[in-house]
């Protein structure tokens, strides 16, 4: 029973034969024997999570109103605690480089099990296990299945293809329609294709869309009580990338430092002693060109030469689609930007980095909704409050080692330290990069 499916029509030709052999049985065996079955078989794909949900559970998401992250490293903590302070430098990262790049099993970042494939343009998917979360799914890997939460950061195909299967497989398999997060006004036409995929196989799609809008002020509660708050991004269409946030409490300033029996005693008496805060845990941009920092930086339009007319039609382009649903006003938004500072200084920053040399320029790369390691070289203050900083998209058109040099060398020696390149399915062979598994 705990085998590993080879392919989505084994799956279901499993579980088909499994239903037939229970159709003998009485219902009270029958139920025992599905339970049974359904725990057995997911073994597999739940490797790596802390807890499993239960099949009953209620209703996976709800909107929230939580405080402004503005305490990531309050006094009192734990020595045990998985936040760091930006000022400790990470370790082994060349040990979850390594290991990520194999693919065989999840590594350990920042405290948490995580997978991840991301070749641009072809597929993108991360995958936490532990966090039960998925940021973008371009072609839905088996352990994404039992992530009971999907983060959509745009829609392009490499990076919401796997949608459909993976919304099946769940509901094939007996487990609770996921949460989706996806853009502002995206929402009815991902719903309209899930539907039509729906009545070609004849399957079932149900799934809990959320739209999430950076500039609100609510964020979405996930299913295993995290909290997902969104930023702005630029990409050829509407896009955002996303923090994770872990809540948590504190003794509020007035208290500190008195004894513990008369706090004790104030808490009793109805006084509230203690204070929230949120915690971000990973944060991701999706895909995006260098503008996603603006808010912080300033104007960083004037970038220097690159294909006039490439770049003219698709600002003109990109324009017209954040228009629908971002003013420049929106992207200065106080929620917005305190949510960018954020993902700076998560934990773990996974963030693109399409080209790693000088043969795309940087203009280029902004046409296009990209960024190349010269972003990360012009704007490094921003790429050093992380503790792990993964890069990741890179162009299929590299080698494994290609990437590995370039960064090492290009880079400063303060972002490269705590950089891990994301490197699954790129070979020594350049043309192997897309077509490896």
């Amino acid at each position: 029973q705990q085998q590993h499916f080879s392919s989505l029509k084994d799956q279901r030709y499993f579980v088909a034969s499994r239903r037939t052999n229970r159709r003998s049985t009485s219902s009270s065996s029958s139920t025992s024997s599905s339970s049974s079955f359904l725990a057995s078989s997911l073994s597999f794909f739940r490797s790596g999570s802390r807890q499993r949900p239960s099949l009953n559970q209620s209703s996976s998401s709800e909107i929230v109103n939580a405080p402004l992250a503005r305490d990531h490293h309050p006094t009192g903590q734990g020595k045990n605690n998985n936040m760091t302070t930006p000022s400790n430098m990470p370790e082994n990262n060349e040990n979850i480089a390594d290991q990520l790049a194999r693919g065989n099993q999840p590594a350990m970042l920042a405290g948490h099990k995580y997978e991840a494939i991301s070749v641009g343009g072809f597929e993108t998917c991360h995958m936490f296990p532990s966090l039960k979360l998925c940021f973008d799914i371009g072609r839905c890997p088996q352990k994404a299945i039992a992530a009971n939460n999907l983060l959509l950061t745009h829609t392009h195909l490499d990076h919401v293809g796997g949608i459909f299967a993976y919304v099946a497989s769940r509901g094939m398999l007996g487990l609770e329609p996921p949460t989706v997060v996806v853009p502002p006004g995206t929402s009815t036409k991902i719903r309209a294709a899930m539907d039509a995929v729906s009545a070609l196989d004849g399957c079932q799609m149900e799934a809990t869309l959320v739209e999430l809008s950076p500039t609100s002020a609510e964020g979405v509660r996930l299913s295993n009580g995290l909290i997902a708050r969104a930023f702005f991004t630029s990409h050829p269409v509407v896009s955002q990338g996303y923090v994770v946030y872990r809540s948590k409490s504190k003794l509020k300033e007035e208290f500190r430092g008195l004894d513990q029996k008369d706090i004790a005693a104030r808490a009793r008496s109805g006084v509230k002693v203690n204070e929230a805060y949120e915690v971000p845990l990973v944060s991701f941009t999706g895909d995006t060109d260098v503008r996603f920092l603006q808010p912080i930086v300033g104007d960083i339009s004037d970038i220097g030469d690159g294909d006039e007319d490439d770049v003219a039609y698709h600002r003109h382009y990109r324009d017209d689609v954040d228009g629908e649903t971002a003013s420049p006003s929106d992207r200065h938004d106080t929620r917005a930007v305190q949510t960018l500072r954020d993902a700076l200084m998560a934990d773990a920053f996974l963030c693109e980095c399409t080209f790693v040399d000088d043969s795309v320029k940087r203009a280029d790369a902004l046409a296009f909704g990209h960024m190349t390691y010269q972003d990360i070289v012009a704007h490094r203050e921003c790429f050093t409050k992380c503790r792990h900083l993964v890069l990741t998209h890179f162009s299929a058109r590299y080698k494994a080692q290609e990437v590995r040099d370039a960064l090492q060398e290009r880079l400063p020696t303060d972002v490269w330290e705590r950089c891990i390149p994301l490197l699954r399915q790129f070979s020594e062979s350049s043309k192997d990069n897309a077509s490896s598994k």
